[in-house]
């Protein structure tokens, strides 16, 4: 069968394009793959075109359009998807433009949707009190117990994405002075950040314990699966919530969030840091963020600091000398006497 001119063009995005010339991660790449494979789903599914029969010509800016709603509401995605997804498409017709010069105009059309304007969600974080009670939780008798408190203190006291964790590798934990993590974060960009020294002594035991420290085992995942394969998202999700569940009960006069995904631990650890007044620039730095505008968010969040602040310069304008309602049980003598 003859290659349409959407495939020929496709393929070469995804497989020279992105990794080559923008030196995108895998999973971002997966990200843009998973964005193709709906829409050639819904072209099969409401346009009735398979992706072998599907051209430029057939795919329209009304077609994307139809897409993005068809998204909405039948594959019940959020707005931030909805925007992922445009944002791929964007950068596909971009780059279509210097191969089918032809089809400029179209191309315009379609960089010419814009995104959807979405509400910012308040960042969610643990006390330092719900966090203490969280690490208690495993028992770190067994084998698997401690490997869990290994692993929420490190994702807790490095600020690392979820993904960063699941990428470590042996080779990344320096546990001489000063002892340091390397993460890999997003567009393949390393950090290098520094550990507590508990964190130090429970990744030095964990590693001691699972004889990580030969040199044929330094590119082995840090953390792995009773099947010896890397943690998965779910996974390391699974283990978060395990205890959450178990400091609920055994603390039910402190405050818990209703459940507990890495990234809040990441968030944790900003609003920690930052309610000790360390720098934002340094926070920045330990998060991997490319712009402090990024990391302001934790300081918009951060009610405490902002209640302090505005405490240092408050004029008292009030009198004190209101007339109390318990010393005149007349109602309109009362409202009379108010603002005399």
């Amino acid at each position: 069968m003859k290659q349409t001119d959407f495939a020929r063009v496709l393929t070469k995005f995804l497989s020279n394009y992105l990794p080559g010339q923008r030196n995108l991660s895998t999973n971002t790449i997966k990200s843009y793959r998973d964005t193709f494979k709906q829409l050639l789903l819904f072209c099969d599914l409401k346009l009735n075109i398979k992706p072998q029969h599907l051209t430029f010509d057939k795919l329209k800016v009304v077609a994307i359009r139809d897409f993005l709603a068809w998204l909405e509401k039948t594959r019940s995605v959020g707005i931030n998807t909805r925007n992922q997804r445009l944002a791929a498409i964007h950068s596909f017709y971009r780059y279509s433009q210097s191969e089918k010069p032809e089809i400029l105009l179209e191309c315009q059309r379609i960089l010419g949707i814009c995104f959807k304007k979405r509400s910012t969600k308040t960042v969610s974080y643990l006390l330092q009190e719900s966090l203490k009670c969280i690490l208690e939780q495993p028992d770190t008798s067994n084998k698997r117990g401690r490997r869990d408190l290994t692993i929420m203190t490190t994702l807790y006291d490095t600020g690392a994405r979820v993904q960063e964790l699941i990428d470590l590798k042996a080779g990344d934990v320096r546990l001489t002075r000063p002892a340091t993590i390397t993460l890999t974060g997003k567009g393949n960009k390393k950090r290098c950040v520094p550990i507590m020294g508990k964190t130090k002594s429970l990744l030095e035991s964990y590693i001691l314990e699972n004889c990580l420290l030969k040199n044929e085992r330094q590119s082995h995942p840090l953390f792995y699966n009773g099947s010896r394969h890397p943690f998965t998202r779910p996974g390391i999700t699974y283990i978060l919530n395990k205890y959450l569940q178990q400091a609920k009960k055994s603390h039910p006069e402190v405050l818990f969030p209703e459940s507990l995904h890495s990234h809040m631990l990441r968030h944790s650890k900003a609003m920690h840091l930052l309610e000790a007044g360390v720098n934002l620039i340094y926070i920045r730095d330990l998060l991997g963020h490319v712009n402090v505008t990024t990391t302001e968010i934790y300081l918009r969040a951060d009610t405490e600091t902002k209640r302090k602040a505005l405490e240092s310069v408050y004029m008292e304008v009030v009198k004190q000398d209101i007339p109390v309602w318990q010393e005149d049980t007349d109602l309109l003598n009362w409202l009379n006497n108010f603002c005399r």
